[in-house]
């Protein structure tokens, strides 16, 4: 497998502390990838029986909703895994993935991956938080789905990116928000109506925004919207 593979996942939080001569060894059991053009899908069959790492572009997890709608649930970009639930349950995370353009994965069956983990308690116990972290972040989502008031949902998604270290500068909170247009569809509100929220934002001195780039001025702010918010979703308790 090459440098840049091994390079990539040594710097993915789920290898930290393993050795690298077992993080080559994982390279090299896994096999490449390329989804091109748009909305390539893996579905729930294929889900329950591999383990998935993006090398470059852009994969979407998406939902059936009861009404058959297909909801956006998370992104996943270049240097993470995703379903790593199924990879210790052996079950289907009942999702479908689609690519975003051209999208290259490197896999692995999960009988092999379990045997690494098997080997080292560090690769076991970093799978372990790295699947609680999706499985909150998932939930989180959900949660955000069901509230009824768009600055509240806005609130809470720059408060959970924050928590969960998503920030893309280190003394300022920055989050990156493009395509705005997806984003919307992933809180389940209209681009419109997320550009308001986030002028509003800006008017309560929380934040600055320009170019769909978000900078957190102060996360007290933030929380206050939820605060003050009547909503019964349980946002406020999910965003600490």
């Amino acid at each position: 497998m090459s440098g840049r593979v091994v390079e990539m996942l040594n710097g993915a939080p789920l290898m930290s502390g393993v050795d690298g001569n077992l993080v080559k060894q994982v390279a090299d059991a896994g096999r490449l990838r390329t989804l091109k053009g748009h909305f390539g899908r893996i579905g729930q069959e294929e889900l329950s029986k591999r383990l998935f790492f993006v090398l470059s572009g852009e994969m979407r997890m998406l939902r059936m909703a009861p009404d058959g709608q297909e909801h956006l649930m998370q992104r996943f970009r270049a240097g993470e895994f995703f379903c790593l639930a199924a990879a210790i349950s052996g079950h289907s995370c009942n999702n479908l993935m689609i690519n975003a353009g051209t999208t290259e994965l490197i896999y692995w069956g999960h009988d092999i991956f379990r045997g690494y983990m098997l080997e080292n308690s560090d690769f076991y116990n970093n799978i372990l938080c790295q699947m609680g972290s999706q499985i909150e972040q998932e939930r989180e989502m959900r949660t955000l789905s069901r509230c009824c008031k768009a600055d509240v949902k806005v609130a809470a998604y720059l408060l959970g990116k924050i928590k969960r270290g998503h920030c893309l500068r280190q003394y300022v909170c920055a989050v990156d928000l493009k395509p705005i247009s997806l984003t919307a569809q992933e809180l389940g509100i209209a681009r419109e109506t997320l550009s308001r929220s986030l002028q509003r934002l800006v008017k309560r001195e929380g934040i600055s925004y320009q170019r769909g780039m978000v900078r957190v001025a102060n996360i007290a702010c933030l929380e206050a919207v939820l605060e003050e918010s009547e909503c019964s979703c349980g946002l406020m308790a999910s965003s600490r």
